[in-house]
């Protein structure tokens, strides 16, 4: 007996929870009830002090539009489309919210045609509308980018006051012009150690402050200096 009433409770109970979720889908859908329209929309992002204004313009809808029109795909794909934008996720809540939550590129270096400067994240990604001017001792790309710039920053970041722009020759090797007009010949091997030891001699001999021409350290046993003529 106390099981058949169990029984007959649960299944009431669940009578009424389907025809209450039933209803609320219903509705929503026709664009009645509390859950039909958008009620609120909250972007995060993973980085503070980020302007959010280009995400909204991208989202394309304000609280108050119907849920039946709202195509989270196509949000999504509008919000990855935004400068800056890494990843993103789109999703609705069953209150009627919707959540954009967003990763940043972070800005690690420039890259310029010469004229405009484009913010580089460390994979080469543009990630910023260009500029006219860059910030001092920002590194300064040139020509064809490599798919991670992580350890070329890391090696010259150390002489970034002295290095006007750096650029890769033939996808193998890194050249370095610094501002007062010499160029560094980097290895194609091990890259790092030649800028240590141009560190160390900028350090003790004064030599990105001389008047040369070519540093030369494609050759690691010896270093080739052309000064100018």
């Amino acid at each position: 007996m106390k099981k058949a009433l169990l029984f007959w409770i649960y299944f009431i109970l669940s009578i009424i929870l389907a025809i209450y979720f039933a209803t609320r889908i219903i509705t929503s859908q026709i664009g009645r009830g509390p859950i039909s329209h958008v009620k609120h929309i909250e972007i995060i992002s993973d980085t503070r002090d980020v302007d959010l204004e280009p995400i909204k313009m991208a989202i394309g809808i304000k609280p108050g539009t119907k849920i039946r029109s709202v195509d989270l795909r196509q949000i999504n794909n509008r919000v990855m489309s935004v400068p800056g934008i890494k990843n993103a996720a789109t999703r609705r809540l069953p209150n009627g919210d919707l959540v954009i939550k967003t990763q940043q590129y972070t800005a690690v270096a420039t890259w310029s045609d010469g004229v405009m400067y484009y913010p580089l994240s460390a994979d080469g990604t543009k990630i910023d509308t260009p500029t006219e001017h860059v910030d001092e001792n920002t590194i300064v790309f040139h020509g064809d980018l490599p798919e991670d710039l992580t350890d070329i920053i890391n090696s010259v970041s150390g002489l970034s006051e002295y290095i006007d722009y750096i650029n890769m020759v033939e996808s193998r090797r890194w050249n370095i012009h610094t501002k007062t007009g010499i160029t560094i010949y980097l290895p194609e091997e091990n890259p790092a150690a030649a800028v240590n030891k141009i560190a160390l001699l900028n350090q003790t001999h004064k030599i990105l402050s001389r008047a040369l021409d070519i540093i030369d350290m494609r050759d690691t046993r010896r270093i080739l200096i052309t000064t100018r003529k």
